[in-house]
């Protein structure tokens, strides 16, 4: 595993107020990053979507998490997909422009 990502988890609470808050917790993970290929470029953008790239973690790292920065760009994880070897892959997209941040305002 060669780079570097942050999954982003939403952790709700409550300020000093007790009105309700959204904190986002970056936990770091390494990745093994590739592109992706044409065919699979293909195939997404015949149903809409516009993969980027796919990050592939240990499956025991990922608790469903729905987005993750890499690079300092947040990415929206649109597919996973688990293999045989205990890992799982993570097809990312970029946000879209009406995505705040990962989770709305803090």
């Amino acid at each position: 595993m060669d780079e570097v990502i942050y999954l982003l988890k939403n952790q709700p609470g409550k300020n000093d107020m007790r009105d309700p808050t959204n904190k986002i917790e970056e936990i770091k993970r390494y990745a093994r990053i590739r592109s992706i290929g044409q065919r699979e470029a293909y195939q997404a953008a015949a149903v809409g979507l516009k993969p980027e790239f796919i990050a592939t973690i240990w499956k025991f790292e990922y608790e469903n998490e729905e987005y993750l920065k890499y690079k300092g760009k947040e990415y929206k994880i649109q597919k996973t997909y688990i293999r045989d070897d205990e890992r799982i892959e993570l097809t990312c997209s970029s946000k879209v422009n009406n995505e705040e941040n990962a989770y709305g305002s803090t």
